[in-house]
């Protein structure tokens, strides 16, 4: 993993990073009568999700999805325009249980995407960190065997390195949006039930709400 993972770092921060160039400020199109029409959300737009399940080095693994939600509504120019409560993915990049002599756990865990009408919004550079409810450090302030220490992972979410890891759910994460967004203009409505998640593919191959 110490060999593979590098290249796997690199692949996804590449994944995260495609067709961002300069953030653009947000934009609307207006209709007839001077309403708009619809609204873009600007690539890097920092929003606040919640984990819906616990995740941990000695219960997930790598390549398992998780369900999250959008904990504070996405505005534009004082506007609320993706609810509160709208269901997201979210993906263990890495998971290795703590082990003998010493070894320590290690998680990596990634925001995937918003799924808001059928369509994706994806997602960045998740981080416990930024929203002060944790101790965990930044995923560029550490490493895995010398070769994760890089921007590159802050780029699709955070490593979190020590003894046994569990991220329980509830917590709260800093994200970004991942590309520009546009959407209809309609008043965004909260969707707070946790019933709303996708389903989620665990480890197993099974699917669960």
């Amino acid at each position: 993993m110490a060999v593979l993972l590098p290249a796997l770092v690199s692949a996804r921060a590449q994944q995260a990073s495609a067709g961002i160039a300069d953030a653009a400020p947000a934009s609307s199109v207006q209709t007839a009568d001077g309403s708009a029409a619809e609204i873009t959300i600007p690539a890097l737009t920092p929003i606040v999700v919640e984990l819906l399940a616990d995740e941990g080095s000695g219960i997930s693994k790598s390549g398992d999805t998780f369900p999250l939600r959008l904990a504070e509504p996405i505005q534009v120019a004082g506007r609320a325009v993706i609810p509160a409560g709208t269901p997201g993915i979210g993906e263990v990049i890495h998971a290795k249980k703590s082990g003998g002599g010493g070894s320590g756990g290690e998680l990596i865990l990634a925001a995937d995407y918003l799924e808001l009408d059928g369509r994706h919004l994806p997602l960045r550079s998740l981080d416990l960190a930024e929203v002060g409810k944790n101790n965990y450090r930044t995923a560029d302030s550490l490493g895995l065997a010398g070769a994760a220490t890089s921007p590159a992972v802050a780029l699709i979410g955070m490593f979190i390195k020590g003894k046994q890891i569990t991220v329980p759910k509830g917590t709260r994460a800093a994200a970004k949006t991942a590309a520009a967004f546009t959407l209809s203009a309609a008043p965004a409505q909260s969707q707070e039930s946790a019933g709303d998640a996708p389903a989620v593919q665990n480890s197993t191959g099974g699917v669960t709400q």
